[in-house]
């Protein structure tokens, strides 16, 4: 019997010893992740600067007659220069909607308009500066995805809605779209972004077959965004070739492109520091005075006309470049 009790406790222990061998182990475990993650928090690693590739506009338009088309902006704005010193041109300005020839329009050719976005639209919306009388699909936080998606959002007032449900019911004559900031956040591949941007003009295509159909430029934001962990994908770099891939996106969709950088940016690609609030990309009412008055002066009245070739140049003969004829052509 005596026997028997030694062998049981000699068991237990052995037990024990395992589950607090176990429990040691789980405890040092949960220790090294704390560490880790407060190492991350004070010691973020620092945004890496992709290398440039080819943009769906130079996919599109392979022939370098585009590069040469003649186009005059409202303001300056330099050529950018990569970490490494290659130059890379704001090629979405090429595709962006000229100036209207006629006077700027009044404000009330907004009031049959839709403005789709987040929250930088929604400032359009409570600004006096803005455009507050026009209809607007805006909601903090959201990307095309959730609109494609159909989630269910909220307004500025509280008031929950599907955003498509809600831009047919309007029945406009012209929707603006300025979604991308939310989903842009990282520095990391934007593919699946353009693919539910693309998703979504078809779908919007869809419900407002006769409605002029604008995609505006992601909006810049200042230098120091980009410093912040949350926020390593927001630099004026990335943007440009993120606006490339919106352009050809909009000539591919029959949508005009509207270039905000030409009166937000400043000249070295960043938002204007007199319209940045303090978090580096959101607008102060001055910005949205200026975006205004953008808009009035880049209206559809009929139908984009491309800007001509200079004197000498060859035409584009390639079916992509046909398609940007058409795109310019039709919406």
């Amino acid at each position: 019997m005596a026997d028997y009790q030694e062998y049981r406790r000699h068991v237990l222990h052995r037990r024990w010893r395992r589950m607090f061998t176990t429990f040691l182990a789980l405890v040092m475990l949960v220790l090294l992740c704390g560490v880790w993650v407060l190492w991350r928090q004070l010691y973020p690693t620092p945004p890496t600067r992709s290398e440039p590739q080819a943009t769906l506009l130079e996919q599109a338009l392979p022939s370098t007659a585009w590069r040469s088309l003649s186009y005059t902006r409202q303001s300056s704005l330099t050529v950018q220069k990569l970490a490494d010193g290659v130059t890379t041109a704001m090629d979405f300005r090429l595709a962006s909607m000229p100036v209207t020839e006629s006077e700027p329009v009044g404000l009330s050719h907004f009031d049959s308009a839709v403005f789709l976005g987040d929250s930088i639209t929604q400032g359009m919306q409570l600004y006096s500066t803005g455009l507050p009388n026009a209809h607007y699909c805006a909601y903090k936080g959201v990307g095309p995805n959730t609109v494609v998606n159909g989630a269910t959002c909220k307004r500025a007032d509280g008031v929950e809605e599907v955003p498509l449900e809600a831009l047919a019911a309007y029945a406009p004559k012209s929707v603006y779209i300025l979604l991308g900031t939310n989903v842009l956040t990282q520095d990391r591949d934007y593919s699946s972004f353009l693919n539910y941007y693309g998703l979504m003009l078809d779908r919007i295509r869809e419900l407002l077959p006769d409605a002029d159909i604008y995609v505006q430029s992601i909006t810049p934001v200042r230098p120091e965004v980009s410093a912040e962990a949350n926020h390593s994908g927001m630099y004026a770099e990335r943007f440009i070739r993120v606006n490339n891939d919106l352009a050809a996106l909009a000539v591919e969709k029959g949508c005009y492109f509207l270039d905000l950088w030409e009166v937000l940016a400043d000249e070295n690609g960043d938002l204007r520091a007199e319209y940045a609030q303090p978090d580096g990309y959101h607008l102060l009412p001055e910005g949205y005075a200026a975006w205004v008055g953008y808009l009035r002066t880049h209206v559809a009245h009929s139908e984009i006309v491309a800007p001509d070739l200079p004197e000498g140049a060859a035409a584009p003969e390639d079916a992509a470049a046909d398609s940007l004829a058409a795109g310019s052509a039709a919406a």
